[in-house]
């Protein structure tokens, strides 16, 4: 077998069933291979960032390992955003990238790649011959997987038609078996819980899975508390008649009231970051004790009373056991009261809100996004890229579990959901994938894989808040009065270039087009871009 045949097989072995890349002469044999032998899917993107981009949004929506390839030199530097925005977000990520022939000086493409990839966080793991091809991409899956970060895996040019025998792996991808934690610091930390009055429990992504919702709507029942999440893990508790909601600057007044009046928090997975706390305000002057799978997310954030380290279902089992042997009475923070203020906030949110005046030709965000939630189905996953929008999206567009909740912004830069929406769109096919975007971010990525969603017709509904302008600097000048010209995009018909691209699109500019668009969510027979034209003094800074 040749190498560039290995290397596909390997993929195969290891369970890859979607890569996403772009070919060159380094890696072009090897995708040719994954995709005559039947490997599995191969998505091809038109920037080698949005082919990184997409297999970061096929891991959030997996939970498994995601998988791209590029080719060398420009090809690297290229995706050196996207591989920062993977590491920074904990993805785990495996990027086959070409190299050049080492002592080819003269190669135009030749950089050093490794020092390239460290800057940006990820691993570095060279592909040292053919016949150690699958004992390397072994230890850049492995590593990708136990630390939940990006790994290059570096092939060289020169070795892509040498022979060698066929290979196995030898490994599965890993899923380790944590205990609980125990002993002192957990018997101090329900010490706590059992003298609170007003106890709260707070979910992070990495409660994902049943076992760890049970265990905590277990707990929270137990010791009558109301359940918060992190953005991150929007709907885990969806349905559970106290269930507050968001934690943070997107929590509604009835959860802020809650989470302000609480004594005792505890934070199940979660980092605690100053978006979760408000800057500090929802935990000052609390006990706060946090509940983390690893010691890896603990040098990020303040530190909290207690931070305990163990399984996440099992600690709170844990929990539930010591109250219960010391017959520890429930708190009563959870009542009818309660009950009655999150139905009243969920009637509120389901009654569209009163529109906004804005200038001719332009529709209030809030109604509009509220408008468009209606019209969507209830589960669809949710891809919002970085703008001063994207508070009114994670509001307005909610979404039922974790999973479907893709959050591109670890790096804060723009333009990095197009890339993610594509690798969405094409894992899910029981739901539609939705991209909020703006037109910056959509100058910026998104207009030159218009053709790559044209060609893999994923269930993709794309939503342009277009303002004309960059926002984050359109509110700084305005807030100095300054003239914000030079925040002004001055955006093309993201319509009409849809349209010429093969995809259906409308434009939202008044109560007409809105209900326009509205059907033709109903009516979409494939990808669907809206224009959603807003005031730039208007929308939520």
């Amino acid at each position: 077998m040749k190498l560039h045949e290995v290397v596909a097989d390997g993929l195969k072995q290891l369970g890859v069933t979607h890569l996403y890349g772009l070919i060159g002469d380094a890696n072009l044999f090897m995708v040719n291979s994954f995709v005559t032998s039947g490997c599995g899917r191969y998505i091809a993107c038109n920037h080698e960032a949005n082919a990184v981009l997409a297999a970061i949004g096929h891991a959030q929506v997996t939970g498994r390992t995601g998988v791209a390839t590029i080719t060398h030199g420009p090809a690297l530097t290229n995706a050196a955003t996207a591989l920062t925005e993977a590491a920074k977000g904990g993805n785990p990520l495996v990027l086959i990238c070409g190299d050049t022939a080492p002592g080819d000086l003269q190669h135009l493409q030749n950089t050093d790649q490794k020092a390239l990839v460290l800057a940006t966080g990820a691993d570095f793991i060279d592909l040292r011959r053919a016949d150690t091809a699958l004992e390397d991409m072994e230890r850049a899956f492995r590593r990708a997987s136990l630390l939940r970060k990006p790994v290059v895996l570096n092939m060289r040019v020169d070795l892509q038609w040498d022979e060698t025998g066929p290979q196995k792996i030898g490994f599965e991808p890993p899923a380790p078996v944590l205990a609980p934690a125990s002993g002192a610091l957990l018997e101090e930390a329900v010490g706590m819980l059992a003298s609170a009055k007003r106890p709260l429990i707070l979910a992070g992504r990495a409660c994902i899975g049943d076992a760890a919702r049970q265990a905590l709507v277990a707990l929270a029942d137990r010791i009558e508390a109301p359940l918060a999440t992190t953005l991150k893990a929007q709907g885990l508790f969806d349905g559970h008649p106290f269930n507050i909601g968001i934690s943070g600057n997107l929590s509604h007044p009835t959860a802020t009231e809650v989470i302000m009046q609480s004594d005792c928090i505890l934070a199940f997975g979660a980092s605690l970051s100053k978006y979760t706390t408000e800057d500090g305000a929802y935990t000052q002057g609390k006990r706060v004790v946090q509940i983390l799978p690893d010691a890896l997310e603990t040098p990020r954030m303040a530190p909290p009373t207690i931070r305990l380290i163990g399984d996440i279902a099992g600690t709170a089992n844990a929990m539930t056991a010591l109250l219960d042997l010391a017959e520890i009475p429930g708190s009563a923070a959870t009542d009818t009261a309660l009950a009655e203020r999150l139905n009243a906030e969920a009637a509120a949110f389901d009654t569209l809100p009163a529109e906004v005046a804005t200038a001719p030709g332009t529709v209030d965000i809030t109604m509009a996004l509220r408008r468009l939630h209606q019209s969507l189905p209830r589960r669809r996953v949710l891809v919002a890229d970085l703008g001063r929008f994207v508070f009114s999206a994670w509001r307005n567009l909610p979404v039922t579990q974790p999973r479907d909740l893709v959050f591109t912004s670890h790096f804060g830069g723009i333009g990095c959901g197009i890339g993610q929406a594509i690798g969405t769109a094409t894992t899910i096919d029981d739901c539609p994938t939705v991209l909020v975007a703006g037109d910056g971010g959509m100058l910026l990525s998104a207009l030159g894989e218009l053709s790559v969603i044209r060609r893999e017709t994923p269930d993709l509904v794309i939503i342009v808040c277009n303002d004309g302008s960059y926002g984050a600097e359109h509110v700084q000048f305005t807030n100095r009065a300054l003239p914000p010209d030079l925040s002004m995009t001055d955006p093309p018909d993201f319509a009409a270039m849809a349209r010429a691209a093969g995809l259906d699109a409308v434009t939202i500019s008044n109560a007409e087009t809105l209900e326009a668009a509205c059907s033709a969510i109903a009516d979409r027979q494939g990808p669907l871009l809206i224009d959603l034209r807003l005031d730039p003094e208007k929308v939520f800074k």
